[in-house]
Parts: structure tokens; C-alpha cells; sequence
């Protein structure tokens, strides 16, 4: 993966020379203007419940991942077995549909508000908390991964579903370790596993029925 990294990176110089320093510029600008705009979103602005330090680390964090998967993009970085750069827009669609799906939330604490639904209150009062979290992970990551995977994949050459579910996972995880802040490791770990099987799934699911919709 480093090497198939670097020679996209080379080759990009060596054809297109002072553009990949731009293309590289931009998605960390990208990166840092996401980064923001997404821990506003999952902290609740104005962080009135947040140290400030969490704003910080979590942007930060959110900055650097940000970057990695735009500059896989710009610079449509790939292996022979690695669609590295479709697997990046993959997640980062996904992130941007969860980001819709939280801002149109009604609390902006979502497993607050998740404990109040239909479904998410009776998993509660049955289960505990972290087998509530782990379900919320799971129903929320299913249809963003499954979404983002057919958009990107769709009558396309069939890839792993590990790469795709992977980034996005691995995107969606600062969010949910913010909006876990104050809750115990157990729903946070609940949290997480949920959310890792449900870009797994939701990426197989995608996959296929694009496959199905390619053949038509």
C-alpha cells in the first residue's frame, strides 16, 4: 500500500509537476474546513457540555484522517488490489450522509435522542445502554455504508468490501467517541462495534445489489 502510495504520488509530480502540490494544499484545506464543520455538528455548538481541549483534539484528529482520504482522491491513488481512491470517496460520501443525517436530528445528542424512539427506548430499558448504542451504530452505519457503496461501486469491477468499510468506519469514528464523552467505555466500545458491522454489512450490501443493477 506505502509504495503504491508514493509511485501514485511520483508519477503525479513527475506528469503534472507544481498541480500535485495544489491538489495536496486543497484537500488539506478540505480537510481542516470538514474537520470543523463536523465536530461542530457532533459537539452540540457552542461546546457549552465539552472541555475546550475536546474541540481541539477531536478537529484535529478529523483534519488529519481528512486529509489522507481527499489526497487519496485527488491524487486517485491505487494498487493492482487496492481501488484505494474509490474506496476513499466511499467514505467520505458515507461521512457526508451521516453528516446530513445528524444535522436534520432533532437533538444533537444522538444517542439521547435515540433512547426516546420507538425502538431505541424499549433496546434500552431491555438490553442497558451499550447494547443500545451498539444498535444505533449498527441501523445508522448499515444504511450510510450501503448508500455510499452503491453509489461508488455500482457497475463497477467488483472489490473486498473490507477496504471501503474500513475508511468509513474509521471516519465515522471520531464522532462517535465525541458524542461518547461522559458515557461509560462499555457504551463507547458498543458504540463502535455496532457501527463497524454496520459498514461492513451495509458496504456487502451496496456492493451486491450494484453488481445486480450492472447487469441489468
Amino acid at each position: 500500500v506505502r509504495s503504491g502510495i508514493l509511485a501514485s504520488i511520483e508519477r503525479d509530480v513527475e506528469r503534472r509537476g507544481g498541480r500535485t502540490a495544489g491538489l495536496l494544499a486543497t484537500a488539506a484545506l478540505f480537510g481542516v474546513v470538514g474537520a470543523i464543520g463536523a465536530t461542530m455538528l457532533v459537539a452540540s455548538h457552542p461546546f457549552d457540555h465539552h472541555p475546550a481541549w475536546h474541540v481541539g483534539v477531536f478537529s484535529t484528529v478529523w483534519a488529519g484522517l481528512l486529509f489522507v482520504c481527499l489526497s487519496l482522491v485527488f491524487l486517485q491513488v491505487r494498487t493492482p488490489s487496492l481501488p484505494l481512491a474509490r474506496s476513499a470517496s466511499a467514505g467520505l460520501l458515507g461521512l457526508g450522509l451521516a453528516g446530513i443525517c445528524g444535522a436534520l436530528c432533532p437533538d444533537q445528542h444522538f444517542l439521547a435522542w435515540w433512547t426516546r424512539t420507538g425502538l431505541g427506548e424499549p433496546l434500552t430499558r431491555a438490553g442497558g445502554l451499550a447494547l443500545s448504542a451498539a444498535c444505533f451504530g449498527l441501523v445508522t452505519a448499515l444504511l450510510v455504508a450501503f448508500v455510499s457503496a452503491l453509489a461508488m461501486f455500482a457497475g463497477r469491477a467488483p472489490v473486498r468490501p473490507a477496504l471501503p468499510a474500513t475508511i468509513l468506519l474509521v471516519l465515522l469514528a471520531p464522532g462517535v467517541a465525541l458524542q461518547s464523552v461522559g458515557a461509560s467505555l462499555g457504551v463507547l466500545a458498543g458504540w463502535l462495534a455496532g457501527t463497524a458491522a454496520g459498514s461492513y454489512l451495509g458496504v456487502i450490501a451496496g456492493l451486491r445489489i450494484g453488481a445486480i443493477l450492472g447487469r441489468r
